[in-house]
This record gives structure tokens, sequence and C-alpha cells, in this order.
């Protein structure tokens, strides 16, 4: 795929139906423990929670309570071991870079194992990035954590119960989604061990590594400015199957841009606590939905949102705005050329062994 053709793919709108009752657990689970920290005057504690939902807010509902509850379970395990995980590594300077980095690659060797690692593991990386810009500056990291993980608790507990509220009365369709056998643990094991005897499976790792490699190099560098936003960058774009020129990053890079902009006129003044919980319901009920129809707009729409949670409910100012455009930009260009050079590397060993 070219880049004019990743161009015109980017603004692809794909019209699908909305996942009702995940966009009311995600709106309401994140704009409640906003309304009520406004209103006992811990905004700050409010959003933690709020954020802790932002993962969870992700789940589907469709198929069986089965289908459901599976997929919850493997977002609240990566919720918490994002947490956890910025716990543990936060504040130790080239150490967390470095943590950052060794993690990633570990979490990447690991989705290999199935699909379902696979999905808890690409959840983790951008979560734990995002957690670990927010318990950076926090004294209290523990219950930062704690908040963290209730927070996702509480939405994923919400998108079940409204996912069988749907379904018991027939607004949502109650057939299981139909997969594959899955292979015993023995043979998924081999599988595993197989794939990495070769390039091909060490491919994700080889990409997401020198990436954050070289965001930890920049956030050294010049440590003034907000650049941990290129390794959530890297976290969101770096896909385990690869495109190239990635229609994935090109959204990724044009939506950001967009939802900067809209986050200096939405949050460029202080706003009260009810008209933070209703934006917060607003962006976080959009998102299941923006998910479906394009990445540039979901993009675009959950960068006001993170930025909302990750500054405390304080006004966003023009500097840490431009400073998180440059590094979305940055982010988006270092997993670009990761993705080029991998697959150029693979191509050649293609043709170089018959």
């Amino acid at each position: 795929m070219g880049w004019r053709t990743a161009l015109a793919a980017a603004w692809r709108w794909r019209g699908e139906g909305a996942d009702r009752p995940a966009m009311l657990a995600a709106g309401a689970g994140m704009a409640l423990p906003t309304l009520l920290g406004a209103l006992a005057g811990q905004l700050p504690l409010g959003l933690a929670v709020a954020l802790g939902g932002l993962l969870a807010g992700s789940a589907r509902t469709t198929g069986s309570f089965r289908d459901q509850a599976r997929g919850l379970v493997l977002l609240f395990a990566a919720v918490a071991c994002a947490a956890a995980a910025a716990v543990l590594v936060a504040g130790h300077g080239g150490w967390t870079d470095l943590s950052i980095v060794l993690l990633a690659g570990f979490a990447a060797l690991l989705g290999g194992y199935s699909l379902p690692l696979a999905v808890a593991t690409g959840r983790f990386l951008p979560f734990f990035a995002i957690a670990l810009g927010l318990v950076e500056a926090e004294g209290d990291r523990l219950g930062l954590a704690a908040l963290l993980v209730a927070g996702a608790l509480w939405t994923s507990l919400l998108a079940l119960a409204l996912g069988s509220l749907f379904r018991a009365l027939g607004w949502q369709p109650a057939a299981a989604l139909r997969e594959g056998a899955s292979a015993s643990a023995a043979r998924q094991l081999r599988r595993w061990s197989a794939s990495l005897k070769s390039l091909a499976g060490w491919q994700f790792a080889l990409r997401l590594m020198p990436c954050l490699a070289l965001a930890g190099l920049l956030r050294a560098l010049f440590p003034e400015h907000h650049l941990l936003w290129i390794a959530i960058t890297v976290a969101l774009l770096c896909q385990r199957q690869p495109g190239r020129p990635s229609e994935r990053t090109l959204q990724r890079a044009v939506g950001a841009a967009l939802g900067v902009a809209a986050t200096g006129l939405l949050l460029g003044r202080l706003l009260p606590g009810w008209a933070l919980a209703s934006l917060v319901a607003l962006l976080a009920g959009l998102g299941p939905w923006l998910r479906a129809q394009s990445y540039l707009a979901y993009t675009a729409g959950m960068t006001p949102l993170v930025l909302l949670l990750l500054g405390r409910g304080q006004p966003v100012e023009a500097g840490p705005l431009a400073d998180r455009l440059l590094a979305t930009l940055i982010g988006a260009a270092l997993v670009a050329a990761a993705d080029a050079t991998l697959a150029r590397l693979l191509e050649g060993r293609s043709r170089g062994h018959p």
C-alpha cells in the first residue's frame, strides 16, 4: 500500500453499528467518578479512577455472557499489570526508560504464545505508558495504582451488567462469537518455541524495542519537555502484524493533530466539575463507537480525554500541547521507519532463501 492509498484509506468511515452498552458503560463508568470527585473536592482522585476505566471502556459487549466476561477479564488483567508495573519502575531516571524497553519486549514476545495473550499484551503496553506518566508525578503511587485498578474494575462490571441487560431485553445480539478450536497448552508452547527460532517470531519486539529506546533517549536529552508521549504513541501504533506504510500510523498522526487542536479549544481554561464530567461522559461514551468507525476519528476524540485525565482537571497550556503533538509525530515516524526497515529485511531474507 502506497502513501497516497494510505492517505485516502485513513479518512474512510466504516459505518458499523453502535455497541450501545459499551458506550453507556464507558461514558457512565468514567463520568461518575469524575463528578463525585469534583463534588467531594477531590477531583484528581476522581479523574484517576476515570483513567482506570479508560481501557476497560474499550471492551465489546457483543456475543454471549461468557464471551463478554472473558474479554473483560483480559482487560482488567492488563490494567492491573500495567498499574503495578508503572508503580515499580517510575521515578528511576534512565532505569525507568530501560525498564519500559525490556517490559515491552517481554510483552511482545509473550503475546506470541496465543491470541488471548496477544490481545492482553497489546492492551497492556499503551496503558502502562499512560499510567507511568501519571504515577511519576504522584507521591502516593500505591494509592494511585489502587484507584486505577478500582476504576477498571468498576467500568468492567458496569459493562458486564449493561451487556447482560441489553441481551435480556433483546436489544443486543446474544449469539456467542464463533472461535476456532483452541490448541492444547503443550501444542501452543511448541508452536511458540518454534516461532522464536525465526526472525518472524521476533519481528514485533524488534520493531517495538528500538522505538521505545529512542523515545527514552529523547526524553533523557530533553527532560523539560513532555516526551513520554512518544512512548505512548509507539505503544499504541506498533502493531503485532504491521502494514507498510501503516494506515493506522497515518491515522494516529492526523487524529492526534486534530485532537490537540480540539484540546486547546475545550481545555484552555478551568472548567467546573459538572462541565468536566459532562465532557468525560461525551468523549468516553463516543469512544467505542468512533473506534469501530475510524481510528482517525477515535484518536481525535480520545486525545482530549487522555490529556484531561492526565492533567488532573487543570487547564492545558500551549507548551505541553505542542510537546505532545511533536511527540506524537516523532512516535509515528519511529513506528513507520521500524515497520518499513524490518519489512525490507524480511523481504531480503525471503529472496535470499526461496
